[in-house]
């Protein structure tokens, strides 16, 4: 496939954003426990390959253990032209500290349509109102507004992309 074709075939961007249900300190603690046998084990010079075995089964264990703490949601970027109409569909109020959108109405719309977990519009309501602090409500509809948008990855290290003469 040509870097042409690559850029016209793809896919819209999905992401799973996670919301912390229970408290995951313990399963975060045992997952760098058997990391650092992972790393104990491979640094020797010819490891028990029945114990790096056990110590990788482990790690898996521990992050399955980390990853049932969150309920994962999952998002799908929109249709470019159905983002537009959106966007448009929340102009910025006048006297307001709104510069592309709607603030108050934008954020939430956008992840609605986003959201692929069946959720209806009265569930997020209450979620909204009885379940996430404001600052979660901010991070999951900043990650459907970033999936939209395109924007790299924020965990890709600083200048990736350049290329060395």
């Amino acid at each position: 496939m040509s870097k042409g074709d690559r850029l016209l075939s793809r896919p819209r961007l999905s992401a799973e954003h996670p919301i912390r249900i229970d408290d995951d300190t313990e399963a975060r603690r045992e997952v760098e426990q058997a990391q650092f046998t992972l790393a104990l084990l491979r640094t020797q010079g010819d490891p028990d390959e029945a114990a790096v075995r056990k110590a990788k089964a482990a790690l898996k264990r521990a992050e399955a253990k980390v990853r049932a703490c969150y309920e994962w949601i999952p998002l799908r970027a929109m249709e470019v032209d159905d983002y537009e109409a959106l966007v448009g569909e929340h102009k910025p109020r006048p006297d307001s500290a709104d510069e592309i959108w709607n603030n108050a109405t934008f954020p939430r719309a956008c992840l609605l349509a986003c959201d692929e977990s069946g959720r209806s519009e009265a569930d997020w309501e209450h979620i909204f109102k009885h379940v996430l602090s404001g600052p979660e409500q901010i991070q999951l509809c900043n990650t459907a507004i970033r999936l939209n948008v395109r924007t790299p990855d924020e965990s890709l290290p600083k200048g990736w992309a350049q290329i060395e003469p």
